[in-house]
């Protein structure tokens, strides 16, 4: 009885002082290559993502048209643009919530650093505790990834994979 009454408890209730100190360390980690300039990786090569989230990107990477644009690989995930002001970028953390043990949700807004702020008040990442990090484990945005990042990275995979067997590759 406790274990079924003990995820609903948990279910948007605030994590842990700890665990919010931790997940605001691993959300100025993800963005830091924004305000530093230093890389220009695509956000699906840093090793951010949870074991569910890294096969998927692993298995699009198999099946990814040669040479193509897919509806994954035209822009940034992370940001949800192409350009922006390394020098002035930041993010503006909202509501943490606990899902789950050991999945946590937190609200995002992000200055691209331009004159405009975008505002992604309904940007939400989710994260899980894997081997006693917080990885990130979803995106989930009405902008660019209304259903989450891992149900886009599902739907282009059958969509590239239908286009690979279109062509015979």
């Amino acid at each position: 009885m406790i274990a079924t009454i003990l995820p609903m408890l948990l279910a948007g209730a605030s994590p842990s002082p700890a665990d919010t100190a931790a997940l605001d360390a691993q959300i100025a980690e993800v963005f830091r290559p924004y305000r530093e300039g230093a890389d220009s990786k695509a956000a699906w090569d840093y090793p951010i993502w949870s074991a569910e989230v890294t096969g998927l990107i692993a298995h699009w990477q198999r099946v990814l048209p040669e040479g193509e644009v897919d509806a994954l690989n035209d822009g940034d995930w992370l940001c949800q643009c192409q350009d922006w002001d390394e020098k002035r970028f930041r993010t503006v953390l909202g509501a943490h919530r606990a899902l789950a043990a050991d999945v946590a949700e937190v609200d995002v807004k992000i200055d691209l650093g331009f004159t405009e702020v975008r505002d992604l008040r309904d940007t939400r990442l989710v994260f899980k505790r894997e081997g006693g990090a917080w990885k990130l484990d979803d995106i989930v945005s009405s902008e660019a990834f209304p259903r989450g990042l891992k149900q886009a990275l599902r739907d282009t995979i059958r969509e590239d994979e239908a286009l690979r067997a279109k062509v015979g590759k």
